[in-house]
């Protein structure tokens, strides 16, 4: 069978970038009258690796979708694209080589230049082998994430205590002089769950946001948004649902005259930290780590 050939117009792949780009701006106004941003949030959670605005594009395109992948890459996986499957259109970067200051067209100097539309597939799109489950040796009533949590942390250069009598507060992050985190705690007395969740809120906290930032907020401020979405974002991942406690106040931020733009901007900094945290979790707690 001879090779399907495709012809490249520039102008009609422009108006699908643009057209994309409005479905991404339009599924955000849906979401934020709707008050449906743990919609958006559980997308994440199974979508990690994509960025904010492609994971606004799978949900609006395909609200079922579980696992994403090109139709190379399924191929790969020993699974093929059902006929007549409709492909998921997302954004890819083009990044392009750049010739040095020396005309040197072999340096390694790479600049991104635009973006392409490009389509991906759910796995219910397609059919083969069953795929293979990361075995990431959790267990017990927070399906081990604590202790996976409480490496991570360590590893990032923030110990983790349990401290009592916090104040009514179930945790904190805690800043040296510079700004630099050096220390999260924890209330040993809430459930396992809650602690888990817990330390996930203050690792989002050291990830994101620096000293005066995250002293200087208040409990509806961005930077709860942020760090309460990315504790959600990395427990549903891992099959934890904290959404009676999460959604309640997440929800109630969606408000005034610049709230897509920043929206956007904090589902960009939330996927990148979750994502951070996940695949850390994943890398060093799979089967033989």
């Amino acid at each position: 069978m001879a090779r399907t050939k495709f012809v490249h117009n520039p102008e009609i792949a422009k108006q699908k970038q643009a057209d994309a780009l409005t479905k991404l701006e339009l599924g955000i106004q849906e979401l934020l009258k709707s008050g449906d941003w743990q919609k958006y949030l559980r997308t994440q959670s199974r979508f990690h690796n994509y960025s904010f605005n492609n994971c606004m594009l799978i949900m609006a395109q395909c609200p079922h979708a579980t696992r994403v992948a090109g139709f190379s890459k399924w191929k790969q996986l020993s699974r093929r694209v059902k006929k007549g499957e409709k492909g998921i259109r997302i954004l890819a970067p083009i990044v392009r080589k750049l010739d040095d200051d020396l005309g040197d067209p072999d340096a390694n100097t790479r600049t991104l230049v635009g973006f392409r539309t490009v389509s991906v597939f759910d796995i219910s799109q397609t059919e083969g082998e069953d795929l293979p489950q990361v075995d990431t040796s959790l267990s017990g009533g927070d399906l081990g994430l604590w202790e996976a949590l409480e490496s991570f942390s360590i590893n990032n250069g923030v110990p983790v205590h349990l401290e009592a009598s916090l104040s009514g507060a179930r945790g904190y992050c805690q800043y040296d002089d510079t700004g630099k985190p050096i220390k999260i705690a924890v209330d040993p007395m809430l459930s396992p769950l809650h602690k888990a969740k817990t330390l996930a809120h203050e690792i989002g906290h050291s990830l994101l946001h620096s000293c005066t930032e995250y002293l200087g907020h208040s409990t509806r401020s961005e930077k709860e948004l942020e760090a309460e979405s990315v504790a959600f974002v990395v427990l549903d991942h891992f099959g934890l649902d904290t959404s009676n406690y999460s959604f309640s106040y997440i929800c109630s931020w969606q408000q005034g005259e610049d709230a897509i733009a920043n929206l956007k901007a904090s589902g960009q900094r939330i996927q990148q930290a979750a994502s951070q945290i996940i695949d850390w979790i994943e890398g060093s707690f799979a089967t033989g780590a």
